[in-house]
C-alpha cells in the first residue's frame, strides 16, 4: 500500500504545474472588389519551420479539388505531400469579410514563418508571409496589408 501511495505522489509531483501554450489569433480580410464576374477566392494560411517543414494549416477554402494547385506555394509544400491534414480546416470558399482564426498549440518554440495565399479564378494572386519567434515569454502583434486578394491580415500571438 505504500508502495502504490509513493507511485502516485511521485507522478503527481512530475506532472508539470502549468501548461505552456502559443495561441495564435488572425484576422484575415478578403476585400470586396468591384469587378465582373467576382469568384470566391481560395485561400490558404498555414505555419512552417524555417527549414519550410510544414507545422499546422489553419484554413484551406476552396471548391473544386482541380484548383488546388493553383495555391501555389501551399500546393507544394502541403497540399500534394498531406492530404488529410488539413480535412479539419478546409471549407468553402468566403465572400468578402473578416474572418478570425483561432489555434492553440502546445510546446511550440522557435522561429517559424506563417504563409498566406489567395488565388481567384480570373483575377489574380497574392501570397504574405510573416516570420514569428515562438518565445514562452514573448507576445508579438503584427499587421500585413494585402494589395488585391487580401485587406488587412492581423496576427496575434499570445503565451498562456
Amino acid at each position: 500500500m505504500k508502495i502504490k501511495l509513493l507511485l502516485i505522489l511521485f507522478f503527481l509531483n512530475a506532472l508539470p504545474t502549468k501548461i505552456n501554450a502559443a495561441s495564435f489569433e488572425i484576422e484575415l480580410t478578403i476585400p470586396s472588389l468591384d469587378i465582373s464576374p467576382y469568384h470566391k477566392p481560395y485561400v490558404a494560411v498555414w505555419l512552417e519551420t524555417l527549414d519550410r517543414k510544414p507545422v499546422h494549416t489553419f484554413v484551406f477554402w476552396r471548391e473544386q479539388s482541380d484548383w488546388f494547385k493553383d495555391l501555389r506555394q501551399w500546393w507544394r509544400k502541403v497540399g500534394r505531400a498531406e492530404n488529410t491534414s488539413y480535412d479539419a480546416v478546409s471549407g468553402a470558399t468566403r465572400k468578402p469579410g473578416t474572418y478570425l482564426i483561432e489555434w492553440q498549440a502546445l510546446a511550440l518554440k522557435g522561429d517559424y514563418v506563417l504563409h498566406f495565399e489567395a488565388v481567384r479564378e480570373q483575377g489574380s494572386r497574392e501570397y504574405l508571409k510573416q516570420k514569428l519567434k515562438i518565445n514562452l515569454n514573448l507576445q508579438q502583434s503584427y499587421v500585413l496589408q494585402g494589395k488585391s486578394e487580401f485587406g488587412e491580415i492581423k496576427i496575434k500571438v499570445d503565451h498562456e
